[in-house]
């Protein structure tokens, strides 16, 4: 180290000479270190002790000479902006050499689009901060939020039982499932293609549910709403005969045969009947009432009660309450078990079809039954027309409880 004439030291290093000279400031001390870099004189400033501008001088020394890893010394300019840099992946906890390489590869992917546009897109649309929440967290929310909204404890038992089977399925956060995933579970359930339809509208439900609550994002459709919508296949439409009818009303009990008889002689939906009251049934104008929350459609429906229900109901003219006050499960199981001591097939909505079936050969006017069964005339003639005779349907009219003498009796149905 050598010391000139204007007061400045010189540090040399290997091969490399730089000249320290003072700085005259207000406050501290201060030195500017002059070295050559290609021919090109370099200047860097220096703040704090003569020994520590030596040190620098002698690490910048060693830079230049290439006996480092770095090989580079900077400009004032450039070190400021290296040091802004450094500040400012501070914030995100990110070494340079990782974000420098990140920035280069999302370049590669995006081209000579905006990096930062790109990851507002990609937020917008797979948002980090929504809640974590299980399909069974989800389903229990809904549950309770459509008990609130007074919902028929039928539709809430159907909703919980095709949501458990998807939660004991799929455990992942309800935002991360896929539409793969739901397609491949839709089509693994071993039932019918209108049961497996019922579940996929559950499943919508759920999601349009998370979606209403900040679970799933707002603004595009959801990963339920995209699965494949597989085709119903409704096969051949069966009723009951006259005489099976007739063996199903001897084989029931008290608290069964309304049931029958609404579903059979008055055409009501099995859930409408769950949802039916006693005073609902009026007796001196010979008609069902059924309002708009009872109906399937929504809407208000008028059904008349025929010579043969009006006196297969006439015992229980003085009851209250709930019709029928059980749960579907538990109405399928007790006319499965009708069916079963009558010695015939139990036959899904046999009940209803044998109304439709029989009534329009009877009155032969396809508006007169939708309007009676809450159904398009269009959908009647389609599928009741010439399903069976005007003898078949006289028997079926015909099956009373007792035995007036200007109707066929009982005995006669179920000798046909």
């Amino acid at each position: 180290m050598n010391r000139d004439k204007a007061g400045g030291v010189t540090v040399k290093n290997a091969g490399i000479s730089i000249q320290i000279y003072p700085l005259h400031r207000k406050q501290g001390s201060a030195w500017l270190l002059s070295y050559y870099l290609d021919s090109i004189r370099q200047r860097v400033t220096f703040r704090g002790s003569l020994d520590g501008a030596r040190k620098y001088a002698r690490k910048i020394a060693k830079q230049v000479s290439g006996q480092t890893a770095g090989h580079c010394v900077l400009s004032p300019a450039e070190a400021e902006t290296y040091r802004s840099a450094l500040a400012h992946l501070e914030s995100v906890d990110v070494p340079l050499t990782a974000a420098v390489e990140e920035y280069v590869a999302a370049r590669k992917l995006i081209g000579n689009h905006s990096l930062l546009e790109a990851a507002r897109f990609y937020k917008r649309n797979y948002p980090f901060d929504m809640p974590a929440k299980s399909v069974r967290a989800v389903m229990e929310e809904m549950i309770e939020a459509k008990r609130a909204d007074n919902l028929s404890e039928r539709y809430v038992t159907a909703l919980r039982y095709d949501l458990t089977k998807l939660a004991d399925a799929i455990e992942e956060s309800i935002a991360e499932i896929t539409t793969a995933q739901l397609d491949d579970w839709l089509r693994s359930l071993p039932v019918s293609s209108r049961t497996r339809s019922n579940a996929r509208t559950s499943v919508v439900t759920l999601f349009q549910f998370a979606k209403s609550r900040g679970y799933l994002p707002r603004d595009r459709d959801t990963a339920a709403s995209l699965t494949a919508i597989g085709k119903v296949t409704e096969g051949e439409i069966e009723i009951f005969t006259p005489k099976e009818m007739a063996a199903l009303l001897a084989a029931t009990d008290v608290d069964t045969i309304p049931v029958l008889v609404l579903g059979g002689f008055c055409g009501l939906r099995s859930a409408e009947i769950l949802r039916l009251d006693w005073q609902d049934i009026d007796f001196e104008q010979q008609h069902i009432k059924l309002s708009a929350a009872k109906t399937k459609t929504a809407q208000r429906r008028i059904v008349p009660l025929l010579p043969n229900a009006a006196d297969w109901l006439s015992p229980y003219r003085n009851e209250v309450g709930h019709v029928m006050p059980c749960l579907q499960q538990r109405m399928n199981d007790v006319l499965r078990a009708c069916a079963h001591r009558a010695r015939i097939k139990w036959k899904r909505n046999a009940l209803r079809h044998s109304f439709a079936s029989y009534r329009l050969a009877d009155c032969k006017s396809a508006p007169q039954v939708a309007l009676e069964m809450g159904n398009s005339p269009q959908i009647v003639f389609q599928h009741y027309r010439e399903i069976v005779t005007s003898r078949d349907a006289a028997l079926w009219w015909a099956i009373m409880p007792n035995t007036p003498a200007n109707v066929l009796p009982m005995k006669a149905a179920l000798a046909h």
